[in-house]
């Protein structure tokens, strides 16, 4: 009786707390699994007291779910996430209000890493992914590269600085491993422009490298490269990189300058040892033989897929898999590159490509969000 007591004064309690209510509307026939909802700061402010310290998000059950400020790299919050689950065409029913956060295991993660040259990496509890940085263009390797590095892995925990400490992640362990050749390549996901039927390489890996948010939900790093030659015209870049928990697929906000009129981007992954691509209505996918390993039977298959609205598709062209689509200097090239493994929770093709469409469903149909007090 007495716990029957506090459950009903608790619930009271609740429904008592001023609160901003959130519907969350899933608007189309696709389902939607861990997908993160959005709401700016400047609406979670209309909430009295609210603050990044204090703010909750409650199910319908009154229960509280892990929730993430963003700042974008500033000083001052910009927006509030969290994760839902949506069937089609279902609403489902928040509320913010103010309390005490609860301590939230990170599921997404990034950092430098400048004890291994520089790399910067970054993952979630599905996936994981390394850059290069300035200190690699000195090293043995002297490798200059814009790729991207694929770290599979079969574990939901995360990885990065256990694999780094250990310093053999090229041997799976029994949580995955390093087996993707990336060399002076796109890699797995990133952008090159294409201009006169070829790429034109940066000059030099990343300049600078600064995380701007990082979990529990989301990370998101912030990369310059200095300017480097396209056909006779200096072009610099700045990559935005994020990643939430629970998904495969990065999005990439690439911003080129330069004195062009308009300029070819292609984003994509090179080619190793192909066993199938697949294009649709602005996506691409392949699958493929791990690259980087001593018996690829034994190491499996790896999965790549990029997503880019109103981009020509071209499956083989210069050793490469890529989405291309022109830009104007300063313009968001927004895209979405992701991965899979066959022993990490992708079984097949058709597996793979149900996870693009519910991701480029993410993207370009995202769940419908109403606040109100």
């Amino acid at each position: 009786m007495k716990n029957m007591i506090l459950g009903i004064a608790a619930a009271l309690s609740a429904a008592c707390t001023p609160a901003l209510k959130v519907d969350v509307a899933n608007t189309t026939q696709i389902e939607r699994d861990d997908e993160t909802v959005e709401i700016a700061w400047s609406e979670v402010a209309a909430l009295e007291g609210a603050t990044p310290e204090n703010i909750v998000v409650l199910n319908d059950d009154n229960e509280q779910i892990p929730s993430q400020v963003l700042f974008r790299g500033t000083a001052e919050p910009q927006a509030l996430i969290f994760q839902t689950d949506a069937d089609p065409m279902e609403t489902k029913r928040f509320k913010i209000v103010t309390g005490v956060r609860q301590n939230y295991p990170a599921e997404a993660f990034g950092r430098a890493v400048p004890e291994r040259y520089d790399d910067y990496a970054w993952e979630n509890n599905k996936v994981a992914y390394r850059l290069y940085g300035p200190a690699l263009e000195t090293s043995p390797e002297k490798l200059i590269t814009p790729g991207i590095d694929v770290w599979v892995k079969c574990t939901e925990k995360l990885v990065i600085d256990e694999w780094y400490a250990r310093g053999k992640y090229h041997h799976n362990f029994g949580d995955g491993m390093d087996c993707y050749k990336v060399g002076v390549t796109l890699g797995s996901g990133a952008s090159l422009p294409f201009v006169g039927g070829k790429f034109w390489m940066m000059g030099h890996n990343y300049a600078t490298a600064r995380t701007l948010d990082n979990g529990p939900i989301r990370t998101t790093v912030e990369l310059t490269y200095a300017p480097f030659d396209v056909d006779g015209t200096p072009v610099s870049l700045t990559k935005t990189i994020s990643l939430d928990a629970n998904q495969r697929f990065n999005r990439m906000d690439n911003v080129y300058e330069g004195a062009f009129a308009e300029m070819p981007i292609a984003a994509g992954f090179v080619r190793h040892d192909v066993k199938r691509v697949m294009t649709g209505d602005d996506w691409m996918a392949m699958v493929e033989a791990v690259s980087d390993s001593k018996d690829p039977v034994r190491d499996g298959d790896i999965y790549l897929g990029v997503i880019l609205p109103g981009a020509e598709m071209l499956a083989d062209t210069l050793g490469h898999a890529v989405a291309v689509k022109n830009v104007k200097p300063g313009q968001t090239l927004t895209y979405y590159a992701g991965s899979g493994w066959s022993q990490g929770g992708v079984e097949d093709m058709g597996e793979w490509v149900e996870e693009i469409g519910t991701a480029q469903a993410a993207a370009v149909t995202p769940l419908r969000v109403t606040v109100r007090k």
